[in-house]
């Protein structure tokens, strides 16, 4: 094999080497890249000297390459099971299709199931040479063989995958995997579901953590001034000061958005049926208001499609959550801030709103713990819960919050 002089390399090599290397020896090892990009532990590891070039001629991290050359070309939820044999094929179909229509899941978890189902299968595929993974499941004699294929796999998963990088994440990928083999079982398209116990097979059954690390309020300031482009620091305010997930702000529209409410409300985001996996169809946005003010003025000076993140290279129109979560670390490791040794991820920002609602609910109900005792209730939250309307406890709990956020997103 010609040894690669990555020195010599421009911009324009660079993206070549990605289509011509990088690309193929992705697809040996079950990305899709038309839809996924590689994982930085991956690409170091299959090509350390040009994840190094990038980084010391052009001071760019993988994930603002891939930005750069306008990697991947489609969201991974529009990733097909093309690759898998008919039979199986129409039973994923079948019970993704039931999960929207009979058990009501909303689009986004029925997507990461689909993300995560797409990812598993393609790398059984590659392992094992077989695009039928229904047959192993018709006899029972097939059990134990088909443990350990399975096992081999999440072997495979795991040394390939950047979100099985701690216990919890592993035992969810796990949990998520084994709902459909459970679905087989229960129409009798299996006979057994080789995932029961994999958990205690990989030392995977102790209790986790379930990752509750989150970022604090000083964090939280430096992520912001250390976000050198707009774009990037309404991610870091999307995250962290309103609480959505990536793949939420990756796709926020204009229409989502009510800046001047008739009502003298907070400003907020609507979300129709459908777009949130849980929690409340109205978020308020009791911070950031200047930062998505300035993204909306900068975007409607050119064509504009409406998305907050626009992208003209994606067929959705906006960059994927993939993209925003790589654009929320490029910034964390800029404001060299770790969490728990680790780079920070969007769920850490995500977290750090949720742990500072709480904490604004909690002064609430110390503020009515003298009523309270007056009126003979157990506790604040009585109060709170059968004295107040929700309207009224709603705007004690946004104006604490509000208070506790002000000055954090400034410049």
């Amino acid at each position: 094999m010609t040894e690669v002089r990555y020195s010599t390399m421009d911009l324009a090599d660079c993206k070549s080497f990605y289509r011509e290397a990088v690309v193929p020896a992705m697809k040996e090892d079950g990305f899709n890249p038309t839809a996924e990009t590689p994982t930085y532990a991956w690409l170091n590891r299959q090509f350390p000297g040009f994840v190094k070039h990038l980084q010391r001629r052009f001071d760019l991290s993988p994930g603002q390459f891939y930005d750069e050359i306008g990697v991947p070309e489609a969201p991974i939820e529009s990733g097909s099971f093309e690759f898998l044999a008919d039979n199986t094929q129409r039973a994923v179909e079948e019970y993704l299709a039931e999960l929207s229509t009979r058990r009501g899941r909303a689009d986004a978890t029925i997507e990461t199931r689909r993300s995560i189902l797409r990812r598993y299968m393609k790398v059984y595929t590659n392992i094992h040479d077989t695009k039928d993974l229904l047959a192993p499941l018709e006899n029972p004699d097939e059990r134990v063989a088909e443990m350990d294929r399975v096992a081999a796999t999440f072997d495979a998963l795991d040394q390939l995958d950047e979100a099985l990088t701690t216990l919890a994440s592993r035992r969810k990928y796990v949990q998520d995997t084994r709902q459909f083999y459970k679905h087989l079982v229960m129409f009798g398209t299996a006979a057994y579901n080789p995932l029961a116990d994999l958990e205690i097979r990989f030392g995977w059954d102790t209790t986790p953590s379930w990752d509750n690390q989150a970022l604090d309020r000083d964090a939280v300031q430096r992520l912001y001034t250390a976000a050198s482009e707009l774009r990037d620091r309404f991610i870091v305010v999307a995250c962290c000061g309103w609480g959505l997930r990536p793949s939420e702000v990756a796709s926020l529209h204009i229409r989502q958005l009510n800046l001047d409410p008739d009502d003298d409300s907070h400003p907020y985001i609507e979300f129709g049926d459908g777009e949130r996996k849980n929690g409340p169809g109205t978020v308020a946005l009791l911070a950031g208001l200047e930062t998505v003010e300035r993204r909306i003025e900068a975007l409607a000076d050119s064509e504009w499609s409406g998305y907050l993140l626009p992208s003209p290279s994606a067929a959705s129109g906006h960059l994927t959550a993939e993209t925003v979560r790589r654009r929320f670390k490029s910034v964390a490791e800029a404001a060299d801030i770790t969490v728990d040794g680790a780079t920070p991820t969007p769920k850490t920002g995500r977290r750090f709103w949720y742990t500072t609602y709480g904490a604004a609910v909690r002064r609430v109900a110390d503020r009515f713990e003298d009523v309270a005792a007056e009126q003979g209730s157990a506790s604040a939250q009585v109060v709170l819960d059968n004295y107040l309307s929700e309207s009224e406890a709603r705007s004690h709990r946004r104006a604490e919050m509000h208070e506790t956020l002000a000055g954090l997103f400034t410049e």
